[in-house]
Parts: C-alpha cells; structure tokens; sequence
C-alpha cells in the first residue's frame, strides 16, 4: 500500500445545526406555515427582517427556503430562494407585475456548508447579509424596491423549503435540496422590524434581538418558538436531521497523505478527523 493511498479528512463538527433535511423531489415538499402570511398581511407591514440557515448539496440549483403565496388563480407571490449560488428575493404583485427581483452580486453560497442568511426591507433600502456580511446587490427589477407585504393583500399561505404560487393557484416549486434551519421572521415596526448588521450578526451568533413573530427551529417538534398558531406542517418528502454536520462539512486534503494502515476518527477541539483507505 502506497501512501497516495490514504487520504486525511478534516471537518468542522460545530456549528451544530437541528433542522429539516429537503430531498429535492419532483412533488410538492416544504413546511406550511400559512398563519405567518395572515399576519404579516393583516399588519400592512412594510419593513422587516427574514433570517434563516441553509445548506445546499451544489450552486447551480434554483432552490427557495420561504416564500409565501396566493392560493387563488391571480399570481402574487413574494419568495426567497437560493439562486446558481447567490440569494434571491423576488417580490410580484397582482397582475402579475414583478415589483422586486434583486440577486447578491456574487454566487457566494457554498455548497455543503452552512450559511446564515438575511433578508432586511427597511422601507426603502433592502439588504441581503450572507454570514453577517452586506452583499452587493444585482438588481433585475427595481420597481419597488421597498416592496414587503403591505400592498400584497391576495397572499394567504407560506411555506418553508420552496416557492408558494409562483406559478399560481396555491402549486409549489422550487423546492429546497439540503438543509434548513432556524428561520425567524421580524416585521412591521422600526423596534422588531428592520434589524441592523450589528443585530444581524447578533441573531447569528446565537443572541436574543428584539422579539421576532415567527421563530420555526425545525427540530423534531416542528413547533413555532415565536407567537401565534404558525406551528409548521409538513408535506412530502422531508425528514428531520440532528446530525449532518459532520458528514456535510468533511473537506478532502490530497496533499497530506498519512503512512497508518488502519481506519481512525477522532476529535479534538471541535474538530473531525478521519483516516480513509481506499480500496486496492
């Protein structure tokens, strides 16, 4: 056995992330949390705050990790989505005219690795944080570039891990491949509303800002951590994950062949290793 032969992997085994695994099938799958679009909806809120974790297995998929939508046959929707790698947020109103269409610059998202993801409307100036960072924006259409749900009075539903009635009368698409985490929702007022970078980062690192309305932490109880009935249900194929980090951050270092002929995991300092023989 030659000492090309085994190769050293090395993973980060924090952050630990709980959350819903999304299969990428052909049928309708995603988490439906419809009372958050009443709500939001009802308030005529105009700004706001969307975070959320992900992870995605490539950057060339067209993947959308909440969107809420109309159910009716008029198309309204309002959806964020990971794009060929960047983070995009559409907004359409009834017509339908497209209001918003605006991508991060560039396709920043990595597959296999989880990012925290921030989508904050504060009346005028919409911003997208990818780890804590203020992305240039790419936009398609700015018509309304303050558009949040003030004026979308037709949508009804919302869903979790794809795009609700884009393609109009309440049809999903889109549907989220990897994994989800932690999505949480502050909207309508300046204190719990549009959240700062420096609150951005806070909520990433794990911190108590503000009250948000809808906190969905996707573990096995599937249950909103916020206020009101917005616990999530289900559709298709989706399961629960507790431990894919793991697996999904494991990096290939070629360069660093070792000379031990037998297979070794271990750990130090939050840090995975594995020895890997390959096969003769």
């Amino acid at each position: 056995m030659a000492t090309t032969d085994i190769h050293f992997v090395a993973g980060a085994l924090t952050p630990v992330k709980r959350g819903i695994r999304f299969l990428g099938g052909a049928t309708d799958d995603g988490v439906q949390v419809d009372a958050a679009a009443a709500a939001m909806v009802a308030g005529n809120h105009t700004i706001g705050t969307i975070t959320a974790w992900i992870m995605v297995p490539d950057n060339t998929g067209d993947y959308a990790f909440l969107s809420f939508g109309d159910s009716a046959a008029n198309v309204e929707y309002f959806t964020c989505a990971i794009e060929a790698g960047t983070v995009r947020v559409m907004a359409v109103i009834t017509t339908p005219t497209t209001q918003m269409d605006v991508n991060t610059a560039t396709a920043t998202i990595t597959p296999h690795k989880w990012h925290h993801i921030a989508i904050v409307q504060n009346a005028d100036i919409l911003k997208i944080y990818i780890d804590g960072v203020d992305m240039a924006l790419t936009w398609t259409v700015g018509t309304d570039k303050a558009q949040w749900f003030d004026d979308m009075n037709a949508v009804d539903g919302a869903h979790i891990g794809c795009a609700d009635s884009e393609a109009g009368g309440g049809g999903l698409t889109k549907e989220f491949k990897g994994y989800i985490s932690d999505v949480r929702i502050w909207s309508g007022t300046v204190a719990t509303g549009a959240l700062s970078q420096l609150q951005v980062k806070d909520v990433m690192n794990g911190k108590t800002v503000g009250t948000a309305h809808n906190i969905w932490s996707l573990d096995q109880t599937l249950v909103d951590a916020g206020s009101g009935a917005d616990n999530g249900t289900a559709v298709g194929d989706i399961n629960y994950s507790d431990a894919n980090e793991f697996a999904s951050r494991l990096s290939f270092l070629e360069t660093v062949p070792l000379t031990a002929d037998m297979p070794v995991i271990m750990c130090s300092e939050g840090v995975g290793y594995a020895y890997v023989i390959l096969a003769a």
